[in-house]
């Protein structure tokens, strides 16, 4: 906020003397590239390529600037920049384009305003200001900013509550059998030794006391992502290797303390009763019956906290039908050789490695649509990317948009990627799996427990992490250390909730 020195106090009234301000960056790069333009722009160039030198005297790219230029501007620089045209890519290492680009001598430099710094290190919202004329570019680094002291960002981690230590408490005991008391409800444990996932590598097994003290520990990260989504239950009463089966909806007599919502989806003419996981209680007790994985919709039954959803003209909406993300589960059809026949492919380095450069491919189509977007392990062998959206568009609509960007980084990268629906046709390729966008359709949760071998996670990872961590290395037990480390990185998803609707013009 600013505020004229001169000003005088107006009670009663907003005064103009007061103005705020939206606080930006700017920094200088050199422009290495230019991208062609479209439009009104064929003529000229799309967006400049941007870069900064780091400390071995490398060229870093930065990102593009296709905003903040005026026509003399476009026809002045491209006049400048087709002098000093170059065969070679400045950029170590070469910057990953959805479109062709032209190279040039680093000899520019141009002062840019941007947002932030995104994760992955890309200018957010980038807008030319000028050329530096007085710059030279090997002058131009990367400004590191410094916080004021006291002004670190704080851990997202919820406070563990007395009861939660309670519980963890009686959960220590040797018993086999007990009942605990959670919230006020009586829920009575049973066979707490038995093995649900059996012991690998000389790993000790997973007992159903090791899946209820994961989920008692991390109930305050969990519940926040469970809380008002119909849920899909992968059961498994006998472990990993015993029969397990799907339950959906509900019809056996429940704990006073269990919800449920009355929902009917497309195949389903009847309304059943879905559960829902809204208190730690209800958790634990799903954690006694077996409950290994919590897969929750994408959309919820609770219209707060958005104000309009949908057309507001229409009074016999239902919002179960308008979902918070864009969804795409990416999976690798990279075998490691060890696979039964006809079996899915197994955790292998080089395919993990695959999907993690095409989620990167697909964030930068996401940065390029101003599009916020989230990635986590699958728990398995892929990752999940959640792309938080306001809840205008029905899920016709987003599966719709999310086929069009999954479509544009095919053709960007045929070689590695593919959509197709025919398992046979995808070998060799990333998956990317845009139809999980359908009302009813679910993926495991954040933090949920897989039934994979080593009792592995679906944990929330920094989009800088992607290729420096094995999502094989998340379990049960080392899920709640790193919790501890980083607080929930999606503490704040449906915070970064974009216009989607705006930004296709529908």
């Amino acid at each position: 906020m600013a505020k004229r020195k001169d000003s005088l106090y107006e009670p009663g009234r907003r005064s103009h003397s007061w103005l705020k301000i939206k606080a930006t960056l700017s920094d200088d790069f050199v422009i290495g590239g230019f991208t062609p333009g479209y439009g009104n722009r064929a003529h000229t160039f799309g967006a400049l390529l941007l870069g900064y030198y780091d400390a071995g005297g490398r060229l870093v790219y930065a990102g593009h600037v296709g905003s903040g230029f005026d026509d003399q501007n476009l026809s002045d620089l491209l006049a400048r920049m087709e002098r000093i045209v170059s065969t070679d890519c400045p950029f170590t290492p070469p910057p990953p384009l959805h479109t062709t680009a032209t190279w040039i001598h680093p000899e520019l430099v141009a002062e840019v305003k941007f947002a932030q710094w995104t994760q992955d290190s890309r200018l957010r919202q980038p807008v030319f200001l000028r050329l530096r004329e007085d710059k030279m570019p090997r002058e131009v680094h990367r400004t590191v900013i410094v916080s004021a002291p006291g002004d670190a960002q704080p851990v997202n981690t919820p406070e563990v509550s007395n009861e939660v230590e309670k519980i963890l408490k009686q959960l220590a005991e040797p018993q086999e059998d007990m009942e605990i008391t959670v919230q006020g409800h009586k829920i009575a444990l049973t066979n707490l030794g038995k093995e649900l996932w059996p012991g690998i590598e000389g790993r000790l097994a997973f007992t159903k006391r090791d899946l209820v003290s994961y989920l008692t520990t991390v109930s305050p990260f969990i519940l926040p992502h469970l809380e008002d989504r119909p849920l899909t239950l992968s059961r498994y009463p006998s472990g990993i290797e015993g029969q397990h089966f799907y339950q959906r909806h509900w019809d056996s007599p429940k704990p006073e303390f269990v919800e449920t919502v009355a929902l009917a989806t497309e195949h389903e003419t009847n309304v059943k009763d879905y559960l829902e996981c809204n208190n730690l209680a209800t958790l634990l007790w799903l954690g006694q019956l077996g409950t290994i994985e919590y897969h929750s919709w994408f959309s919820r039954v609770s219209a707060a906290p958005e104000g309009r959803i949908g057309d507001a003209d229409d009074k016999n909406i239902d919002i179960t039908d308008y979902p918070d993300f864009i969804i795409f589960d990416l999976d690798p059809y990279i075998y490691s050789g060890k696979e039964a026949g006809g079996a899915e492919p197994e955790f292998n380095t080089a395919a993990f490695e695959g999907v993690c450069k095409v989620a990167l491919w697909l964030k930068e189509m996401l940065d390029s649509l101003s599009l916020s977007s989230f990635v986590k392990t699958s728990g398995r062998t892929g990752l999940h990317i959640y792309v938080p959206i306001n809840r205008q568009l029905d899920y016709r609509s987003v599966r719709s948009a999310a086929e069009t960007i999954a479509r544009f980084v095919l053709r960007q990268h045929p070689r590695e990627v593919t959509v197709e629906w025919a398992v046979e046709k995808r070998t060799g390729k990333i998956f990317i799996d845009y139809n999980q966008n359908v009302r009813g359709k679910t993926l495991a949760s954040v933090y949920s427990p897989r039934a994979a071998p080593g009792a592995t996670v679906s944990v929330p990872l920094r989009w800088d992490e992607l290729g420096k961590i094995s999502p094989v290395s998340f379990d049960i037990r080392s899920v709640p250390r790193r919790l501890a480390e980083t607080g929930d990185l999606w503490a704040k998803i449906l915070d970064a909730k974009r216009d989607l609707k705006n930004l296709l013009k529908l």
